[in-house]
């Protein structure tokens, strides 16, 4: 019996001795795994990113590539278009001196604004030569050698800042409600439009006794009245709202 019972106690030893060994391998084969799988992750993702850079640093060479042509042809088609609309302002401004019409329209709507601004200044003149006239008015020598030249030179400026002022305020407003609604392309085209008709055709316009510079503008005006029926400006229309 006790030779039974050492043998079984011995087998007992032997078998935990045994599941330890097993243990012991299975953590050791565990370990082992971890470490290979993670050791082909880290060259899995070494790769990954290698083929990234790769991937990246080509597709940056591409683009600034393509952004270099696109920025090459854009250059070439921007200097054509100057060239072209250089030739065409030149060609349009030598016609323009060269239709007898259109040079005496031209000079005359100049003439006018001219004599519009010397008309102001003449009368700003005028009304500070009133002014200093009173002084032959005034007995007292101080009052009579300040006090008109105050008058003249405040009349003078008065009048000129309220007259020029007037319409700087009203210039101001027109161009910054036309530069907000309809300074586009299609100003543009139909400005050119006009005036490239009224060059071309000055001088067989000889029925039309209306100022060709008068003429541009009013067609230009009504054109702005056009678009501003049809155009939609919030819920409606500039003149009222659409039904």
């Amino acid at each position: 019996m006790d030779k039974a019972k050492k043998k079984l106690a011995r087998a007992e030893q032997l078998e935990q001795e045994a599941q330890k060994k097993a243990d012991e391998e299975d953590k050791r084969i565990t370990d082992l795994a971890g470490k290979m799988a993670y050791e082909n992750l880290a060259g899995i993702d070494r790769l990954y990113r290698k083929d990234r850079d790769r991937l990246h640093s080509e597709y940056e060479l591409k683009k600034q590539e393509c952004e270099d042509r696109y920025n090459r042809r854009g250059q070439e088609d921007e200097a054509f278009t100057w060239g072209v609309v250089l030739f065409a302002s030149l060609d349009l401004i030598f016609r323009a001196i060269q239709s007898a019409r259109f040079s005496h329209d031209l000079l005359q709507a100049l003439s006018f604004i001219g004599g519009f601004i010397a008309g102001v200044f003449s009368l700003a003149w005028s009304l500070a030569t009133a002014a200093w006239s009173l002084n032959e008015q005034i007995t007292v020598p101080v009052i009579r050698q300040i006090l008109p030249a105050v008058l003249a030179v405040a009349g003078f400026a008065s009048l000129l800042a309220l007259v020029f002022g007037i319409l700087g305020f009203v210039s101001y407003k027109l161009v910054g409600f036309y530069r907000e609604h309809f300074a586009d392309s299609i100003s543009v085209y139909i400005a050119v439009t006009e005036l490239v008709v009224l060059v071309w055709f000055a001088d067989m316009m000889s029925a039309v006794k209306l100022n060709l510079i008068v003429i541009f503008i009013a067609v230009h005006f009504v054109y702005i009245f056009i678009r501003m029926v049809v155009t939609r400006e919030g819920d409606g229309t500039y003149f009222g709202p659409r039904y």
